[in-house]
């Protein structure tokens, strides 16, 4: 190994030197290695060493030190973001994404996650300046703010089995502004809102997944329960969200990915709802930040078929379905329901796999409606889902 320390595999894995493994004890070895996504070619072989038998396993990292380059074209919008993230800092699974992005206005972001930093218990940390414009749709007519977000966030992680079940605690604060546009033109919505919030989250997730290069078979699922405070309104607001996918690969070097998104929120009519319709988060195809709910139900599918692949590279087909509706902040919950609130749209695409390096799949989605309004490309770096 070039960087990663025997150490933290050790952690990862719970192999201990001088244990006697069979050889399905040795699978399940090789298996967690694939998961950590860290490592691209895994062989092993056994060995007689001064009269015992020792497995010697061989596997070649792949690099997870990257740039980040993205950029996002949609009608009417336009951003790129540039920076760098790395899965495995100094050789200890430490995460790091930072990059500067610009949407119209000028963003940044950094996290870090540092694992084991306390036996087990994980801790990391977020800062971020966000800032774009936000379309609100009000009494029928899309309006334009300035929206601001400076906030911080100090986080908690504790893994029950790693890469397979965690626990996840963070508190933040943020400021938001949010900055009509075009006040002089438009009367019926508020001018400057500017808000303080305290918060409180708890993220559960359970992966029973297995990795084998860029393909996946399992399942994951993630809960997340937020709770914020406004400080100046003395405000209360929770929002809960669950993320359930499933993998299956399949024969002809294909594979099944579905994903359903299931979230609800306190039902006020907030000026910013937490749930967004968004070509890049959940429905390809109908535009950037079309619309927002304190509910929503999505489900995802696609069917990814590898039409060529070598020793460093693969190129995926996908066809795809994206559907979801919402709920109106003020609205009712059987809106859900409602044939007028569904979108559902149905596309193909394409992805360039590089092999040898962390996650780096290059992603184009084209989509257009099967029910409601819109097409369109959409751009991005890493699977869908």
């Amino acid at each position: 190994m070039k960087r990663t320390k025997a150490e933290y595999l050790q952690k990862i894995i719970g192999v201990r030197m001088y244990n006697q493994t069979d050889s399905t004890g040795i699978e399940k070895t090789i298996q967690s290695l694939r998961n950590t996504q860290l490592f691209s070619e895994i062989t092993y072989r056994k060995a007689m060493r001064a009269g015992d038998t020792v497995t010697i396993i061989t596997f070649a990292e792949v690099r997870s030190l990257l740039p980040v380059a993205e950029l996002g074209v949609t009608k009417g919008n336009q951003w790129f973001r540039l920076g760098i993230k790395d899965e495995n800092g100094v050789g200890r699974g430490i995460k790091t994404v930072a990059y500067y992005q610009y949407n119209d206005k000028h963003s940044f972001y950094l996290r870090q996650n540092f694992p084991f930093m306390f036996r087990s218990w994980g801790v990391g940390y977020s800062l971020r300046k966000w800032s774009f414009l936000e379309p609100f749709r009000i009494q029928g007519r899309h309006q334009f703010y300035v929206y601001d977000n400076h906030s911080a966030e100090v986080n908690f992680n504790y893994p029950f089995a790693v890469n397979k079940h965690d626990l996840e605690f963070g508190f933040g604060v943020m400021k938001e502004k949010f900055m009509h546009t075009m006040r002089a033109r438009y009367m019926d919505g508020p001018g400057l809102i500017t808000q303080t919030k305290l918060s409180l989250k708890v993220v559960h997730n359970v992966r029973r997944m297995d990795y084998k290069l860029f393909y996946q078979n399992g399942w994951a699922n993630t809960f997340n329960a937020m709770a914020t405070y406004e400080v100046n309104l003395k405000q209360p607001f929770i929002s809960l969200f669950n993320d359930f996918k499933f993998f299956k690969m399949l024969p002809y070097r294909s594979n099944l990915a579905i994903r359903n998104r299931l979230g609800i929120s306190t039902n006020s009519t907030v000026f910013f709802a937490p749930f967004v319709l968004d070509s890049y988060y959940n429905v390809r195809g109908v535009g950037n930040r079309i619309d927002r709910g304190t509910a929503s139900v999505v489900l995802n599918a696609e069917l990814r078929t590898t039409v060529w692949e070598n020793e460093a590279w693969g190129v995926q087909a996908v066809g795809f379905c994206d559907s979801g509706t919402w709920r109106k902040p003020g609205g009712m919950l059987i809106d859900v329901s409602r044939r007028e609130n569904v979108l559902v749209f149905a596309g193909l695409g394409s992805r360039l796999i590089y092999k040898k390096a962390y996650d780096v799949i290059f992603r184009l989605d084209y989509g257009w409606k099967i029910h409601g309004l819109g097409r369109g490309f959409v751009f991005g770096i890493g699977q869908y889902f």
